[in-house]
């Protein structure tokens, strides 16, 4: 993007003029920055001076400082360990950053913006179009091109990648809209502007021959709102009596759900508070008020449930609050939005509410998230799409997608499904579901299409001897037609749960039905219990089980990914089920008969499709005589370990988690909460062989929602696994997101502490 047309659009908001005779003059201002380098230091370190330049009454960026962060690592060169160059600080933060120890990774929750370094000019990852090309022109010049040489490419993927690393991390620690960071090549410099959507690169400039873009950048920043640098204002401090009333309230649901006193219940209740950090958000309702009075809903939160690490996206957080007027508990929905989705979430669970369709969470209010306050038509969005200055990235015309900040809340709140405590409670919350999807389908028309082990949980209603599950996330369901198929084409959901039919299609061709959910939930059940469920595998039988059952993908050239093969096969011959060694015979008897209802044939014309007998009203007949016939097994829960070794070990890094209502001075301690050790299995193990089947070559496995990293070690490995896709002038939702950091969608988020001086900060 040209610079000034980045300056009239991004920094546009309101700032004080007067603030100008504040600003020291922009007259060789860098001049002391060389123009390369053998090493990054060379280069910011006389920049950082540059930067922190004042007089009595006059700096370079008023009310903030600057800071040489990367010194702080412990060990600056590891990417699992590297911080910024040189992050930039409000004032009042000083004396609570400076308190960070060299372990702690939260001055990304302080930060302001960040400023990185490459010492080599020709490793900007960009190429400028000249300046007098069209519209059409710029259209078909490539903004980013890989380079030729092998080295060359891989220290700009690494840099760029790690440079997007930090910017990911501080949205995670920070409650932020938008965020803004500065990139040098020697001393060309260019401006980023990063939202949910992807990122608006500027023009590259030279800072000492050009020291007034880069002052005035500075200048503006320092002087416009917090909205304007990229905060969301509609998170405040909570006050101490506040915090006290969130605390009481989240112990007696904690107390009621899970039914543990003293220690264990102030344990949980580490997972959803944390000490001093209670923040108030505020949700802006569409429809009729249900909670307080006015347009504006008020709701008391603190740590997360539910938050991401990717980049861009829906970028989803959730969390157990407390009403503002009254005590009650309800789960807020943060997320972004697609504004193509036909419709918003919270009007769908309303109807289904409407409807009477059981097991799905009671809505409550829901809305768009304003950037300003007041707000207009056009605030809470997403960088634009198709403006005329955007270029091609790596030859592909780069697409932005229109994202609205969103929220929403429900009246249901309970734990994961990865929380289960036994095969009886797995299996009757799986059946709750089932019951769900009937309805919707039968009620209201609507198939869900993304039944996972996510979107399912458990909550204790009072008088019922296990949790009820319930259905959540319906915001990729859709309607059907007349013959049962979904009225809108391709695959959706999680790939670890597709139905092998889905799997094994075209995209062109695909189109969900109500039974190719059943079989999702058949595999959520089987995901379940090699989980959590005792068995026979070993630890590396397990693992590949897990590949090849869950994981396998194959790609032919840049066709669409296929799968699903393992899945068809188990559920025709019974294999894996027959060699896995369910401890719970009625488990293993429960799947082998599922399986046996389905019977797809092997091979017909057009491919294999369901047997006769896989239909919801022979599925819910079998289902709901076994539940009556079978005695379940309650408390045999066992958490397998899946996890394998890593390359580094980054164990001694701080594990802090969204804390959000930031306070000024000593952290509280964090750390995730832990778990019970798995009991020992005194059975004897059998080393099996899956008969007739080679397993697949074992793959990372998907962590366990409720046992997985910390979160500070999933964004460091995400980190250090990083190989980015660049983005243009402006970089597009895929264009801009690495490899590493394109993870799934939502992911079980542990305790973090820290913060900035406002709520704005997460840490």
């Amino acid at each position: 993007m040209p610079f000034d047309q980045f300056m009239d659009q991004a920094m546009s908001q309101p700032y004080s003029r007067s603030s100008k005779s504040a600003v020291l003059s922009a007259r060789n201002a860098f001049r002391s920055v060389p123009p390369a380098a053998r090493e990054p230091e060379q280069i910011y370190q006389p920049l950082l001076d540059a930067l922190n330049k004042r007089t009595k009454y006059k700096s370079r960026c008023p009310g903030m400082y600057f800071e040489d962060t990367a010194r702080r690592s412990t060990h600056p060169r590891y990417p699992g360990f590297a911080k910024p160059h040189i992050c930039c600080f409000i004032e009042r933060n000083r004396e609570a950053v400076q308190q960070l120890g060299r372990h702690s990774r939260s001055e990304l929750g302080y930060a302001e913006l960040i400023i990185q370094v490459t010492a080599d000019p020709s490793l900007d990852p960009f190429v400028d179009p000249p300046a007098d090309f069209t519209a059409e022109q710029r259209a078909s010049f490539d903004f980013y091109s890989r380079r030729p040489n092998r080295t060359e490419r891989k220290a700009i993927e690494e840099a760029l990648g790690l440079y997007m690393g930090f910017v990911a991390e501080a949205f995670a620690r920070q409650h932020r809209h938008a965020f803004y960071s500065i990139y040098l090549a020697g001393s060309r410099a260019r401006l980023y502007r990063w939202d949910r959507a992807g990122c608006i690169v500027t023009e590259a400039f030279d800072i000492r021959e050009n020291p007034e873009r880069l002052c005035d950048f500075l200048w503006r920043f320092a002087s416009t709102s917090d909205q304007a640098r990229g905060h969301d204002t509609t998170v405040t401090n909570a006050s101490p009596e506040q915090e006290i009333q969130f605390r009481d309230a989240i112990r007696e649901h904690i107390r009621l759900q899970l039914g543990v006193e003293g220690e264990e219940l102030e344990k949980a209740l580490t997972q959803h508070y944390a000490p001093g950090r209670v923040a108030i958000m505020d949700v802006y309702a569409h429809r009729q008020p249900v909670v307080a009075t006015g347009d504006v809903y008020r709701f008391l939160i603190s740590r997360p449930v539910v938050s991401p690490v990717k980049l861009v996206g829906r970028c989803t957080w959730g969390y157990w609050a407390v009403g503002l007027v009254a005590p009650h508990i309800f789960f807020v929905k943060d997320t972004w939005r697609f504004k193509s989705d036909k419709g918003v979430e919270g009007d769908l669970l309303w109807y289904l509410n409407d409807r009477k369709v059981r097991n799905v969470p009671v809505f409550a209010v829901h809305g768009d998230v304003p950037i300003y306050v007041p707000r207009d038509e056009s605030e809470g969005e997403s960088c634009a799409a198709d403006p005329p200055w955007v270029c091609r990235i790596a030859g592909k015309t780069v697409s932005l997608h229109d994202q609205q900040r969103y929220r929403l809340v429900s009246d249901t709140v309970g734990y994961g499904l990865s929380t289960l405590q036994g095969t009886e409670e797995l299996l009757h919350a799986t059946f709750d579901v089932f019951i769900a999807m009937r309805d919707a389908l039968a009620k209201a028309s609507l198939i869900h299409r993304d039944i996972s082990v996510g979107n399912i949980i458990l909550v204790r209603v009072p008088g019922e001897r296990v949790r009820r599950g319930y259905l959540i996330d319906w915001e990729v369901s859709t309607k059907v037609n007349e013959s049962g198929e979904a009225i809108h084409v391709g695959r959706t959901g999680t790939w670890l749960f597709t139905s092998w039919r889905i799997l094994q299609k075209a995209e062109s061709e695909i189109k969900h039905t109500f039974l190719d959910d059943v079989e999702s939930l058949v595999h959520v059940v089987m995901y379940c219990a090699l989980h959590y469920l005792p068995h026979g595998l070993d630890h590396n039988e397990l693992l590949n089980v897990i590949a090849s059952y869950f994981e396998e993908k194959i790609r032919v050239g840049d066709g669409p990914a296929r799968g699903g093969e393992t899945k068809l096969t188990n559920a025709f011959t019974l294999y894996i089920i027959r060699n896995v060694n369910f401890d719970s015979a009625a488990l293993e008897q429960w799947l082998g008969s599922m399986w046996r209802l389905q019977n797809p044939p092997r091979h017909i014309e057009g491919g294999a499709e369901y047997g006769p007998q896989w239909t919801g009203d022979h599925i819910e007949a079998f289902w709901s005589e076994f539940l009556k016939t079978y005695e379940l097994e309650r408390d045999n829960r066992v958490v397998h370990n899946i996890t394998r070794p890593e390359p580094a070990d980054y164990s001694n890094l701080s594990a802090t988690q969204p804390s959000l209502p930031p306070r000024l001075g000593k952290r509280p301690a964090s750390g995730s909460p832990g778990e019970d050790p798995a009991p020992p299995d005194t059975k004897r193990r059998r080393s099996i062989r899956l008969q007739g089947h080679a397993a697949a070559p074992a793959l990372s496995p998907p962590a366990a929602l409720d046992v997985g990293p910390r979160r500070s070690q999933r964004l460091k490995a995400a980190q250090e696994r990083i190989q980015p896709r660049t983005g243009a002038g402006a970089t597009s939702a895929h264009a801009t997101r690495s490899r590493a950091l394109a993870g799934r969608g939502t992911a079980r988020a542990a305790p973090r502490g820290g913060a900035r001086g406002r709520v704005r900060s997460r840490r």
